[in-house]
């Protein structure tokens, strides 16, 4: 099963390929592809922060192959991952896998566009896959909310892709839907970007972009009254931005994004997010950006309620350590079958400590105010829950290629059906394939 997993993922990459936009018959076209793949063990405490709170040590497998596809004014990026681990005793084996693409280009000294797609396929809560430090590939975010979602600003004057913005990894493995914590229940999510933009003069900018996304949750548990804990959703939208140049360190604008979350229950939400944003460079290294407005969501069944929308970030690039501190609160949906406000605090940065030796530091604090509940009938409010998640890791190179990875890392959960800690540790080698020189 996990090689033909493997084999669709490959597949998938090579036929993503095909939308990437080039700029005309004659262009040369650069390709840099890379590998890397690690390979080690793990104990965990409490490895899905479920029911269960019993510890057990595994094997793991981490695969992550990119390709770079470069031809002077257009750039796209495919990437893949595969992660699996076999426990040794009580949770059998799981995997987690997932493709994306990532491309830009620019149609004319004015106007440039980007695309972007990916799908994912994981264990709800599941602790699994290595966090490798790694310094180079830290940039800066620009902020703008589609329903809950973050997007990238584009701009006008150069190719819309750039590398992407290293907010953190993903160490809740629910992307901040505490409520869904606990219920070891795979998740598939397929979704799609596509940005524009253009300059209107030499000082401001226009952005216009469209979006939708399908999760679904494949033999889902089921309530004693025969109702799913989760259900299935999709949503769709729109978002159009403007930005003016203040200064020459600094510009601001406004963000206006409009979605519609369908859920397999027959129930829909609405949520729109009016805001102004704001960047800074700050120095050679920090910046800022903020977004602050309104989040609006209109139920089905609930009607209209409002909250504080923002989302910001200060970060620092410098030549051996990078990262950000980050805060968000935006209306999301929720595989519980509706929408809460997510709020979260997240750290990551990454340092070289010397030529062989890197260290990584991620921590986030996520919070639900209003979990919401989906009976199939009625929305229920499930309460506050709360997530919180850290991770030290480090890498030593103990060759070209070659490197020795470990991490620590502790999670605590208080949500619909799981509350409880998990500590874990992880010890691994890492062969790095290609990429750039």
């Amino acid at each position: 099963m996990t090689m033909r997993r493997l084999s669709l993922a490959t597949a998938s990459l090579t036929a993503m390929a095909v939308v990437v936009p080039w700029g005309g018959a004659g262009a040369q076209i650069t390709t840099v592809p890379s590998l890397t793949a690690t390979v080690g063990g793990s104990y965990s405490t409490n490895p899905f922060l479920g029911e269960e709170k019993r510890g057990a040590g595994s094997t793991q497998v981490d695969i992550r192959p990119s390709l770079e596809l470069i031809d002077g004014v257009n750039q796209a990026t495919i990437t893949g991952n595969y992660n699996r681990s076999d426990y040794f005793s009580r949770y059998g084996s799981n995997d987690g896998y997932g493709v994306g693409v990532n491309a830009g280009t620019q149609l004319n000294p004015r106007a440039s566009l980007g695309l972007s797609a990916s799908y994912d396929s994981s264990i709800l809560g599941n602790n699994g896959g290595f966090n490798i430090p790694n310094v180079s590939t830290v940039t800066t975010p620009t902020t703008g909310v589609t329903g809950g979602t973050t997007v990238t600003t584009p701009v006008a004057t150069a190719p819309i892709l750039t590398t992407p913005a290293v907010i953190g990894p993903d160490l809740t493995g629910v992307n901040g839907d505490v409520g869904l914590i606990g219920l070891r229940q795979r998740r598939n999510q397929l979704s799609a970007q596509l940005n524009g933009s253009y300059a209107l003069s030499t000082r401001s900018s226009a952005n216009l972009g469209i979006f939708g996304s399908r999760t679904t949750y494949p033999g889902g548990n089921v309530l004693p009254g025969g109702d799913a804990f989760v259900s299935n959703n999709k949503s769709y939208g729109a978002n159009f931005g403007y930005s003016r140049t203040l200064s020459e360190i600094s510009s601001g604008g406004f963000q206006i994004a409009a979605s519609k979350v369908d859920y397999s229950r027959g129930l829909s939400s609405q949520i729109y997010t009016p805001r102004l944003t704001y960047s800074r460079t700050l120095s050679e290294i920090w910046s800022i950006t903020a977004a602050i407005g309104a989040g609006i969501v209109k139920d089905s069944l609930n009607g209209t309620s409002t909250s504080v929308s923002l989302e910001g970030s200060v970060c620092r690039q410098g030549e051996r350590g990078s990262g950000c501190l980050s805060v968000s609160r935006v209306p999301g949906a929720t595989g519980l079958g509706g929408v809460t406000v997510q709020n979260q605090v997240s750290l990551t940065y990454s340092q070289r400590l010397s030529e062989v030796l890197n260290i990584g530091v991620n921590g986030s604090y996520n919070h639900t105010n209003n979990g919401i509940v989906s009976t199939g009938t009625s929305l229920l409010n499930a309460g506050s829950q709360d997530l919180f998640s850290s991770d030290v890791s480090l890498s030593r190179a103990l060759g070209r290629r070659l490197s020795a990875v470990g991490s620590v890392g502790y999670r605590y959960v208080n949500g619909v059906y799981a509350s409880g800690s998990d500590l874990s540790a992880r010890l691994g080698l890492s062969v790095a394939i290609g990429g750039r020189e």
